[in-house]
């Protein structure tokens, strides 16, 4: 039995609302997931600003470039 098979197999067994808090605990991982994608790509940003010698550059000026990628990734 594969683990997907294995997960599937408990999940039917469960009550309604304990489903409700496995789709919970899922979509936090799913958050968890983006959110640490996020903190790395902030990091990348900032070190390669400073690897780059951008000394006019901001923490402002980062941020901005991390929004503006940012809103290119999810349109």
């Amino acid at each position: 039995m594969t683990r997907e098979q294995l997960i599937l197999d408990k999940l039917r067994r469960l009550p309604p609302e304990r489903i409700e808090e496995v789709l919970d605990f899922v979509e936090f991982v799913e958050q968890r997931a983006q959110r640490q994608r996020w903190v790395s790509f902030d990091e990348w940003a900032v070190n390669l600003a400073k690897e780059r010698g951008f000394h006019r550059l901001t923490e402002e000026d980062v941020a901005q470039i991390v929004k503006t990628h940012r809103r290119r990734e999810h349109s």
